[in-house]
């Protein structure tokens, strides 16, 4: 089976628009999400309509949560966007509110686990080799591999009986895991704002029979984008401009 694994969408109509394209054209079985559907751009309700239709399994991320909720531990920038969101689904979206508020903090399938942050807690940054470990020794033992989002930054992490080793992955490159890797970490980046210093949309594709992996990164229309962030005021353009710097 070929999944597409996606994730920080953040109401990002374009970018989600030409990942859904070339995810048909990969020939994608399933597309799991690992949430932050929502939050920073200009699009919430047609993203929480693409994700319901074409999303396999999503789990809730930090800015679905506080959309529900209020916004916890968000500094100036965000806390507005989520505010503006949360009144633009207040505007008779009833179903939309209930579609987030059904996302699950965790899913596990197949050998996979799929969280936004640090397993449960999708506030938690997987920042150190410290917090992979304790993502390897909470997952089951049929659990091999983890995908994770949250920080906006690709990483690939395989654990061997030798110790834990970075994998540096080019797009586009099919990286097949060897059989000595008895657990992996995938952040698969973000398909809505990237931040490791590419302003592509990025997630990866695994084949779960071959055990491939594949980092996948598009250019798409972020001038679009960046206009319908400028003329929101609620929307600081800072979210505009770090969108062409990929920051």
């Amino acid at each position: 089976m070929k999944v597409a694994i996606i994730s920080d969408l953040h109401s990002n109509v374009e970018a989600t628009t030409k990942a859904a394209e070339m995810i048909a054209a990969l020939g994608i079985d399933r597309t799991y999400c690992l949430g932050d559907i929502v939050g920073y751009g200009p699009n919430p309700i047609e993203i929480i309509h693409w994700v319901r239709d074409n999303v396999y399994r999503c789990v809730m991320g930090n800015h679905d949560e506080a959309v529900l909720t209020e916004p916890k531990y968000f500094n100036r920038i965000p806390y507005e966007a989520v505010m503006w969101t949360k009144t633009q689904l207040s505007l008779h979206c009833e179903a939309e509110l209930a579609f987030l508020s059904n996302l699950e903090p965790i899913i596990s399938e197949n050998g996979m686990v799929f969280t936004h942050g640090l397993l449960e807690n999708n506030m938690r940054y997987v920042d150190n080799t410290e917090d992979l470990m304790d993502i390897f020794n909470m997952m089951k033992e049929d659990e091999f591999i983890c995908f994770g989002g949250h920080s906006h930054y690709p990483t690939f992490w395989a654990l061997s009986e030798t110790g834990l080793n970075c994998v540096e992955l080019e797009p586009e490159q099919v990286y097949q895991i060897p059989d000595d890797i008895v657990k992996m970490w995938v952040n698969v980046g973000s398909v809505g704002q990237p931040r490791d210093g590419d302003s592509r949309l990025s997630f990866v594709t695994y084949d779960t029979d071959k055990k491939e992996i594949v980092h996948r990164r598009y250019d798409y229309d972020i001038r679009t984008t960046m206009n319908k962030i400028r003329k929101v005021p609620e929307l600081d353009n800072f979210l505009a401009e770090r969108l062409e710097k990929g920051v």
